[in-house]
This record gives C-alpha cells, structure tokens and sequence, in this order.
C-alpha cells in the first residue's frame, strides 16, 4: 500500500509539475497532442501493435490498477504486458473517450477523462468471452523527437 501511495504521489507531482510550465500548450501542440491519441486509439481497434507501441516512448512508465508500484516501466515491459507472446488474445472491440481535457506546457502534456474499453478473449479464431471496463486516467504526453507519445499512464478501473 505504501508503493502505491508513493507512485502516486510521485505521479502527481510529475502532472502538477507539467500544469505548471511557463509556457501554455498551443492550439497546434493540443491538436497534435488530441490526434495522436486518436490515431493510438485507432490502432487498438485495428489491432495493430506495432502501431499501438508507436506511439509510445522508450522510457515508458504504465501504472497498471491493482498491480502495485511502479507499474510496467519500458516500451519492453509494457510490450510483454499489453501483447504477451500466447494463443490468447483480447482484441479490443470498443475504446471510446469522453471528457477529454489537455493541460500542459513546454514538451509535456497532461491528458485527463474517462474511457470505455470492450473486448473479446479469443483463442485462434474461437472467441471464449467478451468483456467491458470504464476507467478514469491520466495520461503524460511528452514531445519526442517532433511527436508526442505517452511518457506515463495511470488508470483506475471503474
């Protein structure tokens, strides 16, 4: 409980840190920020991996819900996390957002709401279920390289 008490308090300094920023996102870096996670999105419902990681840094740090402190860190570990290497698989079939705000400065963007996700477990093409989730997250963009990706996420399952 500690852990996590402490990753999240760390994880809040790093998102009151990024409102802070002297300088205020632009129209264009909000809108570029807004159309990479669209374009994220849209490779989760394509079911495209190697585009889903793309938008994704290295030095990632995944706060996954009931898992503990300090979550997935790397694109490695978050790779093994969201496609491990097996016959299963959990395409997802909905992932929508709602109430999505952008806050930040400089080279980090903060990225707040809520999420619907639905998807199937499959094993080959035999489908065994289907399930759903709502979360509320935080996500930190950080400009890489010209392009933002996600720098950290933190989710809670509602």
């Amino acid at each position: 409980m500690i852990r996590i008490r402490a990753a999240i308090v760390a994880f809040a300094g790093i998102a009151l840190a990024a409102c802070a920023a002297p300088s205020p996102l632009s129209e264009a870096d909000r809108a570029a920020v807004d159309a990479a996670l669209e374009s994220y999105r849209q490779a989760w419902l394509a079911g495209d991996a190697e585009s889903v990681l793309s938008h994704v840094s290295d030095s990632i740090t995944l706060y996954v819900p009931g898992r503990g402190a300090p979550g997935k860190i790397g694109k490695a570990a978050v790779r093994a996390h969201w496609f491990p290497p097996a016959d299963t698989t959990y395409p997802i079939t909905r992932y929508e957002i709602v109430g999505q705000q952008v806050h930040g400065g400089g080279d980090i963007a903060v990225v707040e709401g809520r999420s619907t996700l639905a998807w199937d477990t499959r094993v080959g093409n035999t489908i065994l279920g289907s399930s759903a989730s709502e979360s509320e997250f935080i996500t930190v963009m950080r400009r890489e390289g010209g392009r933002w990706v996600l720098f950290r996420q933190m989710y809670v399952v509602r």
